[in-house]
C-alpha cells in the first residue's frame, strides 16, 4: 500500500457487500437480457428483411416479406440508404402495415444505440485506409457531413463564393 497512498486511507471492509451487489448487478444483467436470443429473428426482420427466411418468419409478416422481397426496386433503395430512412420512406404503412409497425416498435427500443452505432459506421467508413492522413479537424468536418440530415446545395454554395481571379 506504499504505492497508493490514497487507498491506506480508505477504511477496510467487508468483501461480502460488495459481492452481493455484483451478484444483484449480474442477475438483473441476465434478466434484461435473456430473451435477446429469442428475439434474434425480431431484429433480423427490421434490420435485414430481404434476408430473412420467409418460411422461419411469423404468418403475419410472411405475405409482406415476400412483397418486399420480391420488389427489386425496393431491394436497391435498401441497399443505397441507411435503414432508418429506407423504412421512413418507401416501407408504407398501407401496404407494409405489419413490418411499419414492427420497425417503429424495434426502433423505439434502440432508437439512441442506433443512432451512435450508425455515427461510428460512418466514422469507420470516413477514416477508412484511403482516408489515414485526415486530421482531426477534416475528420471532424466529415463526420459532421455524413451525420447531418440537412441536404448539401453545392450549386448555390459555388455560386455564393466569391471567385479569386490571378493577379
Amino acid at each position: 500500500t506504499v504505492h497508493f497512498p490514497t487507498l491506506q486511507k480508505q477504511k477496510p471492509a467487508s468483501t461480502v457487500e460488495y459481492a452481493r451487489e455484483c451478484e444483484n448487478l449480474f442477475r438483473k444483467f441476465c434478466e434484461r437480457f435473456q430473451d435477446l436470443k429469442v428475439k434474434e429473428l425480431e431484429f433480423n426482420i427490421f434490420a435485414t428483411p430481404f434476408n430473412v427466411e420467409v418460411v422461419n418468419v411469423p404468418e403475419n409478416f410472411q405475405h409482406e416479406v415476400i412483397e418486399l422481397q420480391s420488389n427489386s426496386e425496393l431491394m436497391a433503395k435498401y441497399n443505397n440508404l441507411s435503414l432508418l430512412e429506407f423504412y421512413r420512406l418507401y416501407v408504407d404503412a398501407d401496404k407494409f402495415p405489419n413490418l411499419r409497425r414492427h420497425a417503429l416498435k424495434i426502433v423505439s427500443l434502440f432508437g439512441t444505440t442506433y443512432c451512435y452505432e450508425q455515427f461510428f459506421s460512418k466514422l469507420s467508413i470516413t477514416k477508412n485506409h484511403l482516408r489515414a492522413k485526415l486530421t482531426d479537424d477534416n475528420l471532424e468536418n466529415q463526420l459532421r457531413i455524413a451525420t447531418s440530415s440537412v441536404p448539401v446545395d453545392i450549386t448555390r454554395l459555388t455560386k455564393e463564393k466569391q471567385s479569386q481571379p490571378s493577379h
